[in-house]
């Protein structure tokens, strides 16, 4: 029997399910990438992503090739690409693993569509998330709307249902032989420029299992205590890999166990690690229940909130100018570096949303279009937290004050020296309040808002819209007991 596995955000050789289910059955396997023209062309695609995809297929290529087999690259529609291979190979089987976004859905119907009508059977396997959002249901059978009681839920079944890391197959069947593969291009064939100096991790599975091993071996036990502070290295950095399945939910899981097993002092920081996993899996399961997120308000009754109109701010924004020292370092981390801080994220996104009074779809949109770990629903989830507009069981009073925070996560201001070297000669007293030293810095921006004017006027505009919705109602079921997401499922 002949099979094609076609690869997406599942980029590695070890703990893959479709991976195992297709050597264990096929007397030939060609494992297939279609570089999809409908993602490459999207403009809430980055650069940094497409780089980062880039060298994480190379590492593959590699890696199948010293095992006897070798990775097929096509580029164009995946229906069309997929069709073709088929008819190419005279493959039986198609597996791939399955992902629950709206575009994947779309685009996997049509791939079904393609393989009937070239007579091949399709497979699909649960690869990106130890429970997909079938998985995990209330007593009555409903999906949960609140993270607590998801992270309750997931815990049970999994107590109940271990899921541990799928073996790697011993030996690959040999490729399909006569198949044609288009090169791999480089970042800027596609047309993704990184800025100048730009810093990417490495790409691959070999990448991942070294940042993983360092992780559980230097941070876990202080990652509850240190997990805020982004001056440290203090979080796993594994986001863009889990991103693109450079290495799997269930393998990190089942380390990270093992890793507290053999040292109890580092049980505090692996259990709060492992819940920022199940964040990721909420929000996936989120998006996944309620595709209507990706446009929407979690909580439609701050769908008609007010938003200003303000291009000006948002540049500003964009470019970490705005004056506030912790959110202007934290946005030219963000590009310069593809990546950012979590407890920056959260930081920035209600300063946007609630300082700037800008709608969260533009942040969101932003992001997406810049992070190398953007991930359509763990993007959408935290910044519709942020915002209050999402599924958070905390009331829209919560808002960030940016120089308090400042203060509290970097008292000395070296994360924030670090990317605005204006503030190089400012007291560590005033780093996050430069406006107040002796000598403000004179190339620095003076705050374009006052926190305490637009927290007052971002009060006012939550309250009108839950009045237009006749007072709504938390989310029920609702709990003040969940906190923020934590730096694993978007950091």
């Amino acid at each position: 029997m002949r099979a094609l596995l076609w690869l997406r955000d599942d980029l590695r050789l070890d703990d893959h399910a479709a991976l195992a289910a297709a050597a264990a059955g096929a007397d030939e396997l060609l494992p297939v990438f279609v570089l999809d023209d409908a993602l490459l062309a999207s403009p809430r695609t980055a650069a940094a992503r497409v780089s980062f995809l880039l060298a994480c297929l190379d590492a593959l290529r590699r890696e199948l090739e010293a095992r006897g087999s070798r990775l097929v690259v096509r580029r164009g529609d995946p229906a069309d690409a997929l069709a073709r291979l088929l008819h190419e190979t005279r493959a039986d089987r198609l597996h791939f693993g399955r992902t629950e976004t709206p575009y994947a859905r779309r685009r996997d119907a049509r791939v079904h569509a393609a393989a009937a009508r070239a007579g091949a059977i399709v497979r699909e396997h649960k690869d990106r998330v130890v429970f997909e959002s079938g998985e995990i249901r209330s007593t009555s059978g409903r999906p949960y709307a609140v993270y607590t009681h998801y992270r309750n839920a997931w815990h049970a079944r999994r107590r109940e249902h271990p899921e541990p890391p799928v073996p790697t197959p011993h030996r690959l069947p040999p490729p399909i032989g006569g198949v044609a593969s288009d090169p791999l291009p480089d970042a800027a064939a596609l047309g993704a420029t990184l800025p100048a100096g730009a810093a990417l991790p490495p790409g691959g599975e070999a990448a991942a299992r070294s940042r993983l091993a360092h992780f559980l071996a230097h941070g876990l036990r202080d990652y509850a205590r240190l997990r805020d502070v982004p001056a440290l290295d203090a979080t796993s950095r594994l986001s863009p890999y889990l991103r693109f399945g450079a290495i799997s939910a269930r393998t990190c899981i089942a380390q990270a166990e093992e890793q507290m097993r053999e040292d109890p002092r580092a049980l505090c920081g692996g259990r709060k690690w492992i819940d920022e996993l199940v964040w990721r899996e909420f929000y996936a399961s989120v998006l996944a229940e309620s595709p209507r997120v990706l446009r929407e308000s979690y909580r439609p009754e701050y769908d008609t909130l007010e938003w200003n109109d303000d291009p000006e701010a948002f540049a500003a924004w964009c470019e970490g100018s705005t004056g506030y020292p912790i959110v202007d370092a934290a946005m030219r981390q963000l590009a310069h570096t593809g990546w950012m801080h979590n407890r920056l994220r959260m930081i920035v996104a209600s300063f946007l949303t609630k300082d700037l009074l800008l709608d969260w779809r533009l942040g969101e949109a932003h992001f997406q279009r810049t992070l190398v770990d953007g991930d359509p629903a763990s993007n959408n989830g935290g910044w519709q937290w942020a915002a209050s507009t999402g599924t958070d069981a905390q009331p829209y009073f919560r808002i960030f004050n940016p120089v308090s925070q400042g203060e509290k996560i970097d008292p000395d201001g070296a994360f924030v020296r670090r990317f605005l070297p204006e503030l190089e000669g400012v007291p560590h007293a005033f780093v996050h309040r430069p406006w107040d030293a002796p000598r403000p810095p004179r190339a620095y921006p003076a705050p374009i808002v006052s926190h305490a004017e637009r927290r007052v006027l971002a009060l006012q505009r939550y309250e009108a819209a839950r009045r237009r919705a006749g007072g709504s109602s938390p989310t029920p079921g609702a709990s003040r007991t969940a906190r923020h997401p934590g730096s694993i499922s978007r950091a």
